[in-house]
């Protein structure tokens, strides 16, 4: 009966020992899909964040148009819903009057009429935003330029300006308009580019291309290369 009895307790134990590796089995599993788990979640999550961002992601200058002159080594960006770019390049000379390139940026509207023939017969151009960009070949400072140019009439207000990583300076003129001017040089060549806003005082036409104006202004780079 004592053998028995032992060999009761011996088959107690293998099954208590099954039943502990099978406990243990259980909770290594149970372990090993908790750990395994937030593994799965977490990479899915993050391949979901990347996906929206880079469907959701809109570049700045998706409704932006660069004009770039690699002749002159320049650019600027404007608004390309709004604004046409039109621009005239001439012969190189020493005439410090004639420019080299004339940028005009003109509304869609405006440019649509100049085209159409509304302003033909001499009727003068709608007021706008022009860059004009001059041969500087006795390297003179900008103010005297401005002061022996032509291009001016009844000049005031000067003051420095930044631009293009230049330090130029801007002012205001009277004419047929009244305009305000950056003018500033192109420091591979000495040349001298003038970004000007043209107004007449009334309607909506002034606050819209000063818009033109200010991001010509905001980004107009020189090109290295």
């Amino acid at each position: 009966m004592v053998f028995s009895s032992d060999l009761v307790k011996s088959k107690c134990l293998r099954v208590d020992g099954k039943r502990i590796v099978n406990s243990v089995f259980m909770v290594l599993l149970i372990v090993g899909a908790i750990a395994d788990k937030p593994t799965v979640s977490f990479a899915a999550t993050t391949q979901d964040v990347l996906t929206l961002d880079k469907s959701t992601f809109k570049p700045v200058s998706q409704n932006q148009a660069i004009y770039r002159s690699d002749r002159l080594r320049l650019q600027f960006n404007y608004s390309l819903p709004d604004f046409v770019v039109e621009d005239k390049t001439f012969s190189s000379g020493n005439n410090v009057n004639s420019p080299l390139l004339a940028i005009d940026i003109w509304t869609k509207n405006h440019a649509q009429k100049i085209r159409a023939g509304d302003y033909a017969g001499g009727t003068e151009y709608p007021a706008n935003v022009h860059i004009n960009v001059y041969n500087n070949p006795r390297k003179l400072t900008l103010q005297q330029w401005v002061k022996q140019s032509n291009q001016f009439s009844i000049t005031r207000d000067f003051k420095p300006a930044k631009i293009a990583r230049q330090t130029g300076i801007k002012f205001q003129s009277s004419g047929l308009y009244e305009n305000e001017h950056v003018v500033f040089v192109n420091p591979r060549d000495s040349r001298i580019i003038v970004v000007t806003l043209s107004k007449t005082g009334y309607g909506n036409n002034d606050a819209i291309y000063r818009r033109a104006y200010q991001q010509i202004v905001n980004s107009f780079v020189f090109l290295n290369k």
